[in-house]
């Protein structure tokens, strides 16, 4: 064994050959920067903080919580995003990011890309708490991550996928200029090529 990797602990004996390098070549790595926000008009969509994605993952409210937020499906999402890793949850530009109403400064509900493009399409997803809708908020939500995602050039479209029974989505989705394709599933599809 070379000097660099002598183990000096019970632990370390059972620690495979070559870890050490490994380990050291990762934590040399360079801090990922967390994506820049995104603001509109009314809205700034931004990662996560930590202790939010924690609280939003035990179901509590912080302060700056709009009513109704966290959802359900937002406790099972940030779940799924703290079991990804922290990068993955608070530093990649694919997330579902916070929505943020600028007026009240309240986290009022998501929207984002849940993962990285599949053959140069990014799925978006969002929502927004009841006391928040037919506001127009989620078109500007939608439009910005749009316009966002077409920054990079290898992004040919963007879709969604609307369960049969969340007519306002489909709204949202048609009001941006997304273009209902066929699907197998028990959800509609909606396409939005580059332009």
């Amino acid at each position: 064994m070379s000097p660099r990797c002598r183990a000096t602990s019970a632990d370390e004996a059972h620690t495979p050959r070559g870890t050490h390098e490994v380990t050291a070549m990762w934590d040399a790595l360079p801090e990922p920067e967390p994506p820049e926000p995104i603001r509109t008009e009314r809205l700034e969509l931004r990662p996560f903080a930590r202790d939010e994605l924690e609280a939003v993952a035990a179901g509590a409210r912080l302060e700056h919580f709009a009513p109704g937020f966290p959802t359900p499906a937002d406790v099972d999402r940030a779940r799924g995003a703290i079991e990804a890793g922290e990068h993955f949850a608070t530093e990649s530009e694919h997330i579902r990011l916070a929505m943020v109403d600028l007026a009240s400064e309240q986290v009022i509900g998501t929207a984002g890309f849940p993962g990285p493009a599949m053959d140069g399409e990014l799925e978006v997803e969002g929502s927004v708490v009841p006391d928040r809708r037919n506001r127009g908020l989620a078109t500007e939500a939608l439009r910005a991550l749009v316009q966002h995602a077409f920054q990079n050039p290898e992004i040919r479209a963007v879709h969604g996928s609307v369960p049969g029974d969340q007519e306002a989505a489909r709204r949202v989705l048609l009001h941006c200029g997304f273009i209902r394709r066929s699907s197998e599933g028990s959800e509609d599809s909606y396409h939005l090529p580059r332009p």
